[in-house]
């Protein structure tokens, strides 16, 4: 038996028994632990044999989507475990109205939630959505960052933020419909690094999004890998992915210029970062106060959070029993830091080059 576990197979089979484990626990659900079955040669992403308590799923699905996805489509199954086992409810039709009651009990997505259509290789937003005009403005402004003229460039910036800021504003007074919605950045690593963390905080406290650090399993390795999960509104969602990945991506092209005009020892990158990601949100910390004048004192993106009943209730949803951990945070290497510190202070978020990876909803190619 131990031998089969460290085959491809006996990894997957573990692994979906420890998330089904997972999911009765986070969700308090008793129900009678199945069989796990892969299934071979089968159009079907998963199934669930409620007279073998048999819980399927496809070889393709694994092998061809992300781990994500597999999560939906075991959800999507145990659903229908929960209908027979909890509700008693099998002489409903199979998607019906009991189903939907137990998406909505174990926190399925809305994609996951029907019996047909296409299973996405990775979860992700496509085309235009609510929210997306505003969008379409902050890509004309993050455009409008490129200029060679500092002032005109910073200008830009904070006018693409104030836009966001009085957008999300408007929509939690207006109590207007929104759709939230996650999404998943996996950097293939087991390990996140410092100024990623740092990253993820920046997104929390200045872009309206919630922000968790977990662990996914990668089945192509058999490893698992540290994530970070953004929950929010949808345009939310899309503006704070974009301004990761502008991040880490920028970082490396900032810290390639200082090392070469300084000469500093590679051991020292990792203290440059941290400088250049705390400037930034001093910049971010100006800007808001500024905002935040001006509008009588209401802005401020935790506040905004905070004050988001949708939003809290959907992260509740999707994780009933979240924690918060304290992390220690890293030495540093002071001249370095400093150094960063003072770029960071000066670093603008802008549209990337043409014609390279796509950012915000599709419009901003990233840099």
């Amino acid at each position: 038996m131990h031998a089969r576990e460290t085959t491809p197979r006996g990894a997957w089979r573990k692994q979906l028994v420890d998330e089904y484990r997972h999911l009765c626990w986070l969700y308090r659900l008793p129900l009678r632990p199945p069989v796990f079955e892969i299934m071979d040669n089968q159009s079907r992403a998963g199934a669930w044999s409620p007279g073998f308590d048999t819980l399927k799923i496809a070889v393709w699905l694994i092998t061809d989507c992300t781990w994500d996805v597999v999560l939906e489509i075991l959800k999507h199954e145990v659903s229908h475990q929960y209908v027979q086992q909890v509700m008693g409810r099998m002489d409903e039709v199979p998607h019906g109205p009991a189903f939907q009651e137990a998406c909505d009990r174990l926190g399925v997505h809305p994609a996951f939630r029907t019996a047909t259509g296409r299973i996405p290789r990775l979860l992700q937003r496509q085309g235009p959505h609510t929210g997306s005009g505003v969008l379409a403005r902050i890509e004309k402004l993050f455009s409008l960052a490129q200029s060679a003229n500092e002032h005109e460039a910073a200008l830009a910036m904070q006018k693409a933020n104030a836009l966001l800021r009085k957008h999300n504003l408007e929509r939690i007074g207006q109590q207007a419909a929104t759709e939230y919605d996650y999404l998943i950045i996996n950097l293939g690593k087991k390990r996140l690094a410092a100024y990623q963390r740092v990253i993820a905080s920046l997104l929390k406290d200045f872009f309206y999004v919630n922000v968790v650090l977990s662990q996914q399993f990668d089945p192509k390795t058999l490893a698992s890998h540290r994530v970070i999960e953004l929950i929010g509104a949808r345009e939310n969602l899309d503006v704070a992915e974009y301004v990761y990945r502008f991040l880490e991506n920028r970082l490396p092209h900032l810290w390639q210029g200082f090392s070469q005009d300084t000469g500093v020892p590679a051991k020292e990158r990792n203290s440059y970062f941290l400088g250049v990601l705390h400037g930034f949100r001093q910049k971010l910390q100006e800007q808001d106060r500024q905002d935040m004048a001006s509008r009588g004192g209401a802005g401020a993106g935790e506040l905004i959070l905070a004050n988001d009943p949708g939003l809290i209730r959907y992260c509740r949803w999707r994780h009933p029993r979240l924690r918060t951990i304290q992390h220690a945070g890293p030495r540093v290497y002071v001249n370095a830091y400093e150094a960063g510190q003072q770029e960071g202070r000066q670093l603008v978020i802008h549209k990337g080059v043409a014609g390279q990876a796509q950012g915000i909803g599709g419009l901003l190619p990233l840099p």
